[in-house]
């Protein structure tokens, strides 16, 4: 037996050769084999005056029945008996039987009854052991692709982890960018050397187009984490209206889609200066992600690699979503340039805010559930693993689409087609399905028609809660409550956490939040909680104002 190698499974053992004879050829066997010994007893009888005819047709009569079953040695046995009646008891030649020779004829046919029987005793025997053995081939050969599937499933599991963590990552560190930095004329740059740092890029590039003019101007560069200046050799700072001649550039102004091109050397899109240009540079592939603003294409990040694997679709999805970051950084820098310095503050904090409780909030979701999905998969549970794969990937997307969304300033998807209390519910449902978390979600009166922007706040301040109650809070249970009176609209919100201490802990962007869209909606907040006594979130805004 050979030696497995670390990590190989035992292959099962290799299916027998043989199989189930036909039923044509079992009686056929059957009558051959009596004819046959037919024939040589008719040849020796000739030769000899008495050979051993009952020996020979009983031994034809056990091969018959061991070949072929017992209906095959029924058949011989027939056979054999009216051949010995005919051939070697008298009168021969004829079936008509003596009275003398009855005991000798029905001996004759006991004696074949019995070794037919004990032959077919043995064949039985013999196909129950060929069926247990092929049974338990089918069973070592199922369990040896049931241990590659689950193994498969687990390296999944875990390459999808690592993934996710990578993509939130690198999203929390451009908000963090974004929340902090004290001049936004040095957000693109940072956020470039982010984006080069987690694709493992040759160099990201953004350029923008000058719409009056029709050229593309480069607005920032990075070389692998560092920031570099404009490359005097590239072809689109030599000419800046040559980018016209690159047919993969147009497709991204005219689809707002991502250009993907694996082999600059054999693409027809690419024109000769760019190829003979990332030739120079050891460039094999490359990325363009457009920047959008109003639905519109304003330029551009190109992103560049020197090894040749494909483009996989998780590397594209986080690569638009840093650009969109990216893409915000421009605002923001725009803001700046034009001195409106308080707009600045104000966008920067929705932006910020905005990317917190779409991205932050829905990835929380996603390891949520890639971690249930391991759990199962480390228990034998291949569907519900798979189930929460399902689910994880569902929230990825559905954060990624919020995130887009967002970018544009626009309501939030899941209020498109309810109001905030339907919508509520089922994120909650949706982020923590499959886990330990017990949520119940309770309606006092009827909730009256709010505006737009109060929907929205009031289902980010749940969603924040709900986000805090699963990576901090290790609670069982989570009850989200909402009165509604003539009065005013309540959202109350509770975990039987461990809690933590208001006066210790620091101020958080997700509780800042929470404050300024409880100000927006000129209404109250109320933060209470305690060290293993689990925390309370109310927000309060009033009906009628004036």
């Amino acid at each position: 037996m050979s030696k497995l190698e670390p990590g190989e499974l035992p292959r099962p053992p290799a299916a027998h050769w043989w199989s189930e004879p036909s039923t044509g050829l079992r009686y056929g066997v059957a009558v051959l084999s009596i004819v046959a010994t037919l024939t040589g007893l008719w040849w020796m009888k000739g030769i000899f005056q008495d050979p051993p005819h009952v020996s020979l047709l009983l031994c034809a009569v056990m091969f018959s029945a061991w070949f072929g079953g017992v209906r095959p040695g029924l058949l011989a046995i027939v056979l054999a008996f009216f051949g010995f009646e005919y051939f070697f008891l008298p009168p021969l030649y004829t079936l008509s039987i003596e009275a003398a020779e009855i005991p000798r004829l029905l001996l004759f046919a006991l004696s074949a009854l019995f070794v037919g029987s004990l032959s077919a005793a043995q064949k039985s025997a013999t196909e129950s052991l060929r069926r247990a053995h092929d049974k338990q081939q089918r069973i070592a050969e199922a369990l040896y692709t049931e241990n590659i599937e689950r193994r498969r499933v687990e390296e999944a599991l875990r390459a999808a982890e690592q993934l996710a963590r990578g993509q939130i990552e690198a999203l929390a560190q451009n908000l963090d960018i974004l929340a902090t930095a004290s001049a936004p004329q040095n957000l693109i740059g940072q956020m470039l050397s982010t984006i080069a740092r987690f694709l493992k890029a040759q160099s990201v590039v953004f350029w923008m187009l000058d719409e009056e003019n029709d050229v593309l101007v480069l607005r920032a560069a990075a070389e692998g984490e560092n920031l570099t200046a404009a490359d005097s050799e590239h072809p689109f700072i030599k000419d800046p209206a040559s980018w016209r001649n690159a047919s993969w550039i147009h497709e991204m102004f005219f689809t707002g889609a991502p250009s993907v091109v694996e082999e600059i050397d054999q693409d027809p899109r690419v024109p000769g200066a760019i190829r003979d240009y990332f030739r120079s540079k050891k460039t094999r592939k490359f990325l363009g992600i457009p920047t959008l603003k109003g639905g519109d294409v304003k330029g551009f990040i190109g992103i560049r690699h020197s090894d040749g694997y494909p483009y996989r679709p998780e590397e594209i999805e986080l690569a638009q979503a840093l650009a969109h970051q990216a893409m915000f950084a421009v605002q923001l820098e725009q803001f700046a340039e034009q001195g409106q310095q308080a707009a600045v503050l104000e966008e920067r904090n929705r932006m910020a805010r905005n990317i917190h409780d779409t991205l932050a909030q829905g990835f929380t979701g996603v390891i949520v559930q890639l971690e249930a999905a391991q759990d199962a998969a480390s228990c034998g549970h291949e569907k519900e693993a798979d189930k929460h794969l399902r689910q994880a990937a569902e929230l990825a997307r559905q954060s990624l689409k919020e995130a887009r969304r967002s970018v544009h300033a626009l309501r939030p998807d899941a209020l498109e087609h309810g109001n905030f209390w339907d919508a509520l519910k089922g994120i909650i449902k949706s982020t923590t399905a499959g886990t330990a978390l017990h949520t119940t979600c309770e309606l006092r009166g009827k909730l009256p028609a709010l505006p737009p922007a109060w929907e929205e706040n009031f289902l980010h301040i749940g969603q924040e809660a709900l986000t805090n109650t699963l990576k901090y809070a290790d609670a069982r249970n989570f009850r989200a409550r909402l009165r509604c009176n003539a009065q005013e609209v309540r959202l109350e919100l509770h975990d039987d956490g461990a809690g933590f201490d208001l006066k210790s802990r620091p101020t958080g962007l997700g509780l800042t939040g929470m404050r300024e869209r409880v100000q927006q909606m000129n209404g109250e907040l109320e933060i209470t909680s305690a060290r293993g006594k689990g925390t309370n979130v109310v927000a309060a805004v009033p009906i009628n104002q004036e």
